[in-house]
């Protein structure tokens, strides 16, 4: 008995859409290649600077709010709490001084901090604070590097911590950052640059 092959309805019509269509020319290609190169070189400076600027953020808000950590601390368990920078190791560290003598004894470490490595406590020179006046000192609480918060939450000193990102060094920048300690209240702010306005902090 013989088998019949019945027609498969539309199979001329697939057929002649199969043999149509044609493969991407070398021109197509390399035209592709050439507007995925230009992308890729716009788009690989702005990721750069994207991610200094989520670097020297997010290390000045740790030390912003490890110095507000340092002044609760302080109203909390009614004594001072020492906060010590070090601009040439890049580090600070919190110390509870639960029993006053301004020597880190056993177990009144709160925490020890390294900057990550592209982040530093520095300025450019001619930079002014938030007050105006020019910066001398990346770290400065009335020329020392250690701010102290005693029970009712007053500073030992007014001062500022000034911040860059390593490959802003050397030029304006409007990631540079800044935290200042006002010394009557102990209040802890935060500030970006901006060369638009006087004093250049916002």
């Amino acid at each position: 008995m013989e088998i019949e092959m019945l027609p498969v309805k539309g199979f001329k019509g697939w057929k002649r859409f199969l043999e149509s269509q044609e493969g991407f020319t070398l021109v197509e290609i390399i035209t592709v290649v050439a507007i995925m190169g230009v992308v890729l070189a716009m788009a690989v400076p702005n990721f750069s600077k994207w991610k200094e600027k989520y670097q020297i953020n997010g290390q000045v808000q740790k030390v912003y709010f490890d110095l507000m950590l340092a002044r609760t601390v302080a109203v909390k368990n009614n004594n001072d709490v020492r906060v010590t920078f070090n601009t040439i190791s890049q580090t600070y560290k919190i110390h509870d001084d639960t029993n006053g003598d301004g020597v880190e004894d056993t177990g009144e470490s709160l925490k020890s901090v390294s900057l990550e490595e592209n982040v530093q406590f520095a300025f450019n020179t001619g930079t002014s604070d938030i007050d105006g006046n020019t910066v001398t000192a990346a770290v400065s609480f009335s020329g020392s590097q250690t701010v102290i918060f005693d029970s009712r939450g007053q500073a030992s000193a007014s001062g500022s911590v000034f911040m860059l990102h390593a490959n802003d060094i050397g030029t304006t920048s409007d990631r540079a950052r800044s935290i200042s300690v006002l010394k009557a209240t102990g209040s802890v702010d935060y500030w970006s640059y901006d060369a638009s306005v006087s004093p250049p902090w916002k």
